[in-house]
């Protein structure tokens, strides 16, 4: 058995007063209900804790000895219980948010500057990883929240959606396609030309592969890497041409590049948040994705 904080108190209190009515007055207590604290403290300390005598109460020598660890005790938990409460006013506390790299370019800054501007205490944690990667993190709970594309298969995963994403060509402007007659191209425009692709393992591959195989269209693969910034680079240097998301138009864009719009109703996805529905978000968390869905 252990004491309880309303017994620590108690004790506290009375070797502050050394008079049964002063403590039972400033804890607004009864006597008898005092002294059945203190006499409890004692029985689980296993020995008397104060002397009594008609007028006043002295501590023991073991009362003495146990003072500063009360005391400890005390400041301890009443430290404890304002973090918490500094948790949950949103006072104190760490954000972690994971996020495909074109989303945590174009779109989380300006939510976490928003965030920061409300709770400028929080501490911000950021995964920038590829969309698998910001599954799992999800899944394992390393992070509380994710920002990345609707998830194709049957996950353990919440999604909200927040926009729908297009895709687009990525080309040198110098390339063939890059003329003012093509303001939208499709699959078959590009069926001819090389292309840069990300590895077959990606989610961003197999959803595209999915596309060409539905239209039955066969693509001709130049090279593959795993990140869209890579095929960005491949695209520069002309090796060929790319198919990537609208998000990551502005970073194809700072590279100098042309970024044409796909015709194509079948390859546009869903961005949004996804969490882990048998994970309790923090009140952190919560407060950061009700701001971001409003």
């Amino acid at each position: 058995m252990s004491l309880s904080f309303k017994q620590l108190q108690a004790f506290l209190m009375m070797a502050q007063s050394h008079n049964f009515a002063e403590a039972a007055i400033k804890m607004h207590v009864t006597q008898p209900a005092l002294s059945s604290a203190i006499k409890k403290c004692e029985d689980i300390l296993g020995g008397e804790l104060f002397t009594r005598t008609t007028r006043t109460v002295a501590l023991t020598k073991e009362g003495e000895a146990f003072l500063p660890i009360a005391q400890r005790l005390h400041t301890e938990y009443q430290d404890a219980m304002a973090q918490i409460q500094a948790v949950f006013a949103k006072q104190t506390g760490t954000l972690s948010v994971a996020a495909m790299p074109s989303f945590a370019e174009r779109y989380l800054p300006e939510y976490l500057y928003q965030f920061h501007i409300l709770y400028p205490n929080i501490s911000i944690k950021i995964e920038d990883v590829v969309v698998e990667k910001v599954i799992d993190l999800v899944q394992e709970g390393k992070v509380e929240c994710g920002f990345t594309f609707e998830p194709k298969h049957n996950l353990d995963i919440t999604f909200t959606p927040l926009f729908t994403d297009q895709f687009v060509v990525v080309m040198h402007a110098s390339h063939p396609l890059n003329q003012p007659k093509h303001r939208t191209l499709t699959l078959h425009d590009i069926a001819t030309f090389d292309m840069v692709v990300m590895n077959r393992n990606s989610n961003l591959r197999v959803f595209i592969d999915s596309v060409y195989e539905e239209q039955e269209i066969t693509q001709h693969i130049i090279a593959e890497a795993s990140q869209i910034g890579t095929l960005g680079q491949l695209v520069k240097r002309q090796i060929g041409i790319a198919i990537v998301p609208q998000l990551s138009s502005q970073r194809m864009e700072e590279l100098g590049l042309v970024c044409i719009a796909l015709n194509e109703s079948k390859l546009q996805r869903k961005v949004g948040i996804i969490t882990n529905p048998y994970q309790q978000l923090s009140v952190t968390t919560q407060a950061f994705l009700e701001m971001v869905e409003n």
